[in-house]
């Protein structure tokens, strides 16, 4: 099933709150076995917000989820425009206004509700109906003509609630072979070196899709396939994940993330600064900090240059001395997350050539 998603609040376009609704109805989509390849956020603006329905169904898409524009104010109209783009007729329905009635006193501590509320009970005719024991609200799914539409609440609290407990059961039935992925973690390789070395693979592909991707301090091959179980997928990808794995064998991180893998093995160690630049102070690269002979110590300065400055580590270790640099456009202070990635990386390889030798 192809899905997309329609997030609606002008608040998200103007950065006031985050979207953290998209992400979850994309899990629960992965884990059903759906396909997703849009995802929009649009302001509180029928016109536009029709444009992006129908836009969402001309690319194919089977099911459209959207969230917000379920309240009882004037602007809340998602369910009503949705209902109009599939040319159903909105109804009252009775049920429905008594739970509005029963959840809006309880939580005001009084019988009198504002009448607004019961704009909340209106909905398409032969719609089915997704509860929302957390809020006034509740979801709904409208179908015609092949076109489905699913509209969410937007607070985040609300919409996990009914995504979990009312909507993925209804669609259940329609589960399909489920997306697996693996990943592997990589370092010390740029993202154009590691394309380069699987440049045939990537281009070979086949039922396994592999993408490349690239953060601050370390690159990272996803491998991703349709299947019906683990074990299915597993067999699936063997082949292809061996020779990725031999080509970049060393690269290879085990563990989910550098400055774990790093922590894992990092010796008791101290900084010693030689400038005025100062890692951030949450910064931690081992568990424990001791400035005893034994430990690790680590000496930070700074130059400057004409684009930035240059951040300056001299590692000693037992009787071992290695010194890298990190260079920083403008001011060093702005490039925290990149000088400390860098930092973990060389410090990483370090160890791990350490190790090495004593083999």
């Amino acid at each position: 099933m192809k899905v997309e998603i329609i997030n609606v609040g002008t608040e998200l376009l103007l950065g006031e709150i985050v979207n953290t609704n998209a992400a979850e109805i994309q899990k629960a989509c992965r884990e059903l076995g759906f396909s997703i390849f849009y995802q929009t956020v649009v302001g509180d603006n029928p016109k536009r917000f029709k444009e992006c329905l129908e836009t969402a169904f001309l690319r194919g898409a089977d099911m459209v989820i959207t969230t917000g524009g379920l309240g009882p104010t004037a602007d809340d109209l998602t369910k009503e425009l949705s209902a109009e783009y599939l040319g159903l007729d909105m109804e009252f329905r009775e049920e429905e206004a008594k739970k509005v009635f029963d959840k809006c006193s309880f939580l005001m501590g009084s019988d009198q509700i504002p009448e607004t509320n019961y704009k909340q009970a209106y909905y398409p005719k032969g719609a089915y109906i997704l509860e929302n024991d957390v809020g006034t609200a509740n979801g709904c799914v409208m179908s015609c003509d092949q076109k489905r539409i699913v509209n969410l609440p937007g607070p985040p609290k609300e919409m996990r609630y009914v995504l979990n407990h009312a909507l993925l059961p209804y669609l259940e039935r329609y589960r399909e072979d489920k997306i697996y992925t693996y990943n592997i973690n990589t370092m010390m390789i740029g993202e154009s070196d590691m394309a380069q070395k699987l440049n045939d693979i990537v281009e070979d592909q086949k039922e396994v899709s592999i993408a490349l991707y690239a953060s601050e301090d370390h690159c990272r091959v996803r491998l991703a396939v349709r299947a019906k179980s683990q074990t299915e997928a597993d067999h699936c990808v063997a082949g292809v994940k061996h020779i990725i794995e031999e080509r970049l064998k060393d690269y290879i991180v085990e563990e989910s993330s550098l400055n774990e893998a790093l922590f894992a093995i990092m010796p008791p160690y101290y900084i010693e600064y030689k400038d005025d630049f100062r890692l951030s102070e949450t910064f931690r690269l081992g568990k424990s900090y001791s400035e005893s002979k034994e430990a690790m110590k680590l000496e930070i300065g700074k130059r400057k240059h004409l684009l930035g400055e240059i951040i300056t580590v001299v590692i000693h270790y037992g009787d071992e001395t290695e010194t890298f640099e990190v260079a920083a456009l403008k001011e060093a202070t702005l490039s925290y997350a990149r000088i400390e990635s860098r930092i973990v990386a060389n410090i990483y390889r370090f160890l791990k050539k350490k190790t090495r030798s004593k083999d």
